[in-house]
This record gives structure tokens, C-alpha cells and sequence, in this order.
């Protein structure tokens, strides 16, 4: 029986990415909340950025001040309706698949809206680590622009330190009269358990999504565990928000190609690549033009959206409605899942012995029972932690000289038993000529 390959789909690159694009907002859990916002506006924006273009302006109106006036002959006077803008990030994001992550696919009948259905539930996760990422900078309780917003009481002793009905009320306190603008939490999933524990999860069937939806005090729950957790001092962080604290758009920044297919001979791989320009900002924050972005890059990453310093206040706090409680839970009565990162190799490569050999030495070296896989190409990506590095890349004993062409890049990886990734590293290759 035939194998069916990213080759043999008919894929229409402007056709599948903005049914990606459609599925990936239909899907949204942040879209169904009401937690994020459109506007038709920023989207055209994006879409007439220059290339390289990263800053979106997004203009708004100030609220209306000053005093009433007693009528009377005299004239009255006249105040100004002002504007000012904040300044959002244009994210740039992309991703590769081949053959073989997406093969699982290929035997329906519909290869093709599997496949989208499949890559927009990957963005989506992708959403919403951006999301968080944004949260943990702007409500750092030290230097975070909304650390004004930030309930810490995890300093406190015994069981005030742990997350409860009053001082989940405390933290609610923070938007004073505009409390009610708060509907929903995002928690870690030790905090959830701990709630369960104390019996305050609530849990109804929407016959409409039909789904389950769990509410902590009326407000709808939301469970990740790449929610902020301090191993070292046992914290946690909790965020309450109100709809539309985010704006999402998406676009397509002039010169970038939203989705192409690419073959590479030498691996007889086939390759589908996937690439997204979007807004994710939070409304009444601004970011800092003059941010560094990580590595030079144009775009911002999330370590980038997670660095306080890149955000600043723009509108009074009661008009964001973003809510965090630093807290503990029970002591000792629940297994923390730590979300995991990729671990950093420091790849370097040197002049082979021979001609169209390089040298390539990594550090710190791989644990005892791990081996090395890579590959070789001119804009290669890093892989995440966990994923699978087989298809494409190619085994080494971390000595053996790489054949390879100068001004190409090669990425490094730690593999487990399993062939899955724990650590990467990427550099320039200097080839033997």
C-alpha cells in the first residue's frame, strides 16, 4: 500500500493558512472565554507592516474629566476630548513539521483538514503560553507594571499563606469597585487540587459547548501548570481576569509567507512549514520599543514578554482587570508537576581535518545515558523539550567529524533513550575548504 507524504497533499498555501488561522480562533479556548478581543483595525495594521516592521500602535480615547457647570448666561466652557496610544509587540512565530509527525494523519479521509485541525490546536497552546508569559512580566511582584495588582501573602504564617476563600477576596479587593470586571482564574494545577481539596470547585455542564467548565467562587477555571511556581520557596501564582484584558489579532506582515512545502533530497523528508504574525496584548499596558529581543531576533519571544522591564502602565488599574495572588498550598499534600524546559548545549565548530569536515564540540556534555542527534541546514530551528528527533537528524558520537558546507548552521540535541529532546544547542559552521 502506497504511503501517503506532505507531497502528495494539494496544499494551497494561501487556502490553508487561513483555514488554519479561522480554526485556530474557532477553537480558542481564550476566544470562547471573552478573555481576548478583536479588532479589525489592528489585524489591517499588521498586514501593512513593512518586514521587519515589530511595534503596532493602537490608539485610544482618554475617559473625560473635569467638573459639571451650574447653568447659567455666562459661557460655558469647553474641554478637550484627548487621545494617546499604546504600543503592542508583533509576535512572528513559525513552525516545521515533517512526514513523520504528521503521518498519523495521513490515512483518513481528509488528510488535509486533519492536518489544519492538528496545527491549530498547536497554536493555540502556543496562545496561550504567549498569554502567560505577557502576565508573569507585567504582574512580577517586584517590578512588574501591574505589581500594584499583585496580592503576596505567601511570607504569611500557617494556613494564612495558603490559597483560601479570604484572601482570594483580598486579592479581589485590589480592583476595588471594579471587582466585578474579574470572571476568570488561571492556576497551576496543585492549586486546583488544593481547592478541590477544600471543596470550593464547582463544576456545570455547558449544554451549548457541551463541555464541563469548573468555577472557583463564580469565577471560570482555567488549569496549566506552566503557571509561575517557585520550587525553591513552594510558591504559586494565580491570575484572575475580566473579558476583553487582551487584544488578539492576527495579520500577514508584508514579504512573509504564511505556509509553504519543502523537500529536502539528501533526508527524503517532506516538509510542511507554518508561520503566524499576531497581536496578544494586554489593553492598558504598553510595550517598550527599545526592548532587546533574545539573540538579535526582530521579534519578540516569550522570555522577552516575560521581562518586566519591557512594560509600562498606560491606563488607570481599575480599568485592567488583571488580578494576581502569590500564595502556598498545603504543605506536603500534593505532587507538583514542573513543567520542564530544554536544557542549553554551547555548540561550537572549527575547520575539520579534511576538506568539507567540521569539528564540532558541545558543552556541558551529555548526562551518561543519553546520545547526540543533529542536523545541518541553512535556517534550522531549535526543537522543544520532549519532542521526538528522529526524522531528519541524524546520530553522533559527540566526536566524529560532520561533513557539511560553510555558512550553513547546524543544531545539536541530547536525546533520551527515547529519542526525545532535553537539551539543544545551534551554531554557524566553519567547514575545511
Amino acid at each position: 500500500m502506497a504511503v501517503t507524504t506532505i507531497a502528495d497533499l494539494q496544499i494551497v498555501p494561501t487556502k490553508f493558512t487561513e483555514y488554519t488561522l479561522e480554526r485556530t480562533t474557532e477553537k480558542s479556548m481564550l476566544v470562547k472565554s471573552g478573555i481576548v478581543t478583536s479588532d479589525p483595525t489592528v489585524s489591517q495594521i499588521i498586514n501593512g507592516t513593512p518586514k521587519g516592521g515589530n511595534l503596532i500602535t493602537m490608539p485610544y480615547y482618554n475617559p473625560l474629566s473635569g467638573e459639571d457647570e451650574v447653568f447659567g448666561e455666562e459661557e460655558i466652557g469647553v474641554d478637550k476630548i484627548t487621545t494617546d496610544n499604546e504600543v503592542a509587540t508583533l509576535l512572528v512565530r513559525q513552525k516545521a513539521w515533517g512526514d513523520t509527525d504528521l503521518s498519523k494523519v495521513f490515512g483518513g479521509t481528509d488528510p488535509i483538514g486533519a492536518i489544519a485541525n492538528l496545527v491549530s490546536d498547536w497554536w493555540n497552546e502556543r496562545e496561550q503560553a504567549i498569554m502567560l508569559a505577557t502576565l508573569k512580566g507585567i504582574l512580577d511582584p517586584i517590578a512588574g507594571a501591574l505589581k500594584a495588582h499583585v496580592l503576596d501573602v505567601s511570607g504569611a504564617s500557617g494556613t494564612d499563606s495558603v490559597i483560601g476563600v479570604d484572601n482570594t477576596l483580598d486579592a479581589k479587593q485590589l480592583m476595588g469597585d471594579a471587582y466585578d470586571k474579574l470572571g476568570m482564574v488561571f492556576m497551576h494545577s496543585a492549586t486546583y487540587t488544593q481547592l478541590q481539596k477544600q471543596q470550593k470547585i464547582e463544576t456545570e455542564y455547558d449544554s451549548d459547548l457541551k463541555i464541563k467548565i469548573d468555577y472557583y467562587l463564580g469565577y471560570q477555571v482555567v488549569v496549566d501548570d506552566g503557571m509561575p511556581y517557585d520550587n525553591s520557596g513552594k510558591t504559586y501564582m494565580t491570575y484572575f481576569m475580566g473579558k476583553g484584558v487582551f487584544a488578539r489579532d492576527d495579520g500577514m506582515p508584508q514579504g512573509l509567507v504564511g505556509t509553504e512545502t519543502d523537500r529536502n533530497k539528501r533526508k527524503a523528508e517532506n516538509i510542511l512549514i507554518n508561520r503566524r504574525a499576531l497581536v496578544m496584548h494586554p489593553l492598558g499596558l504598553s510595550w517598550n520599543p527599545s526592548a532587546k529581543m533574545d539573540n538579535g531576533k526582530k521579534y519578540a519571544s516569550n522570555n522577552n514578554l516575560s521581562t518586566p522591564t519591557n512594560w509600562t502602565l498606560k491606563k488607570d488599574l481599575k480599568n485592567i482587570p488583571i488580578v494576581a495572588l502569590k500564595h502556598k498550598i498545603a504543605s506536603g499534600s500534593v505532587s507538583v508537576p514542573v513543567s520542564p524546559t530544554l536544557g542549553t548545549l554551547t555548540v561550537t565548530s572549527e575547520e575539520g581535518t579534511d576538506s568539507g569536515k567540521t569539528k564540532i564540540t558541545v558543552s556541558p556534555e551529555k548526562d551518561g545515558s543519553n546520545s547526540y542527534k543533529y542536523k545541518v541546514a541553512s535556517s534550522p530551528t531549535l526543537p522543544t523539550y520532549g519532542q521526538t528527533c528522529t526524522s531528519g537528524y541524524t546520530a553522533w558520537n559527540g566526536t566524529d567529524e560532520i561533513t557539511a558546507t560553510t555558512g550553513q548552521k547546524i543544531v545539536v540535541v541530547e536525546v533520551d533513550s527515547s529519542n526525545k529532546a532535553v537539551a539543544a544547542g545551534m551554531a554557524e559552521l566553519t567547514v575545511k575548504a
